[in-house]
């Protein structure tokens, strides 16, 4: 098998992947309306326009989620790379980050913690431990890639992580209104910030070192 037949047949493989997943997502999203009599317009139109609210309602959530995208992207994008030229560590490392980025996302866009897991019947799990869980989670990673993060502008990912504990505690705390309520966003939002900051550039001086070795 030469070169471009290899090449043809990773791309068609792409291709494939990319419109089963979405023909997946699709019948998901049927099954969901049908099963719990969900109008379609509420699973596939725009929310502002479905509750006839002004486009800019939950803004800074929603430029948090475009930061969570733009982060994982940029993880999954790098650590492949990496991976693929052989620079295994690191590539686990983003590739990882990119993972734990992911959940980080889909939780704040679909509000899992929120509300989600609150609409269980029989099997509740709480904020609290869902926070713990991340503090493990979290942990695990620190103690895991430490040397990397060491290595890198970490004092970007310690912000972070002091940020998003604020915001944390303050859900956990006080009532989900008013001031409190745009504190607890506010440095939920200046995390999310610091998170992208680290893996951003962390990824491009970790890809440009590798490239450089490459070279040489």
């Amino acid at each position: 098998m030469n070169y471009n037949t290899l090449k043809i047949n990773k791309l068609t493989f792409y291709f494939t992947s990319v419109y089963i997943i979405g023909a997946i997502l699709l019948v998901i999203i049927f099954y969901v309306g049908k099963k719990f009599n969900i109008p379609f317009e509420n699973l596939t139109g725009d929310p502002a326009l479905t509750f006839k609210a002004h486009p800019f309602t939950g803004i800074l959530s929603n430029v948090g989620i475009l930061l969570w995208c733009f982060t994982a992207s940029v993880c999954f994008f790098s650590g492949t790379i990496l991976f693929n030229i052989n620079d295994k560590n690191n590539g686990i490392f983003l590739i990882c980050s990119g993972i734990f980025t992911s959940v980080l996302l889909i939780d704040d866009f679909f509000m899992f913690h929120d509300y989600i897991f609150y609409s269980f019947k029989n099997f509740t799990i709480t904020q609290p431990f869902t926070y713990a869980i991340y503090l493990i989670l979290s942990t695990w990673y620190i103690i895991k890639f430490h040397r990397i993060i060491l290595n890198n502008t970490y004092l970007f990912l310690v912000m972070s992580l002091g940020f998003l504990g604020l915001s944390a505690s303050i859900d956990l705390i006080f009532e989900s209104k008013g001031l409190e309520y745009f504190i607890e966003d506010g440095f939920k939002f200046i995390g999310i910030i610091n998170w992208m900051l680290f893996f951003s550039i962390t990824a491009y001086q970790i890809v440009l070192k590798s490239k450089t070795k490459h070279v040489l």
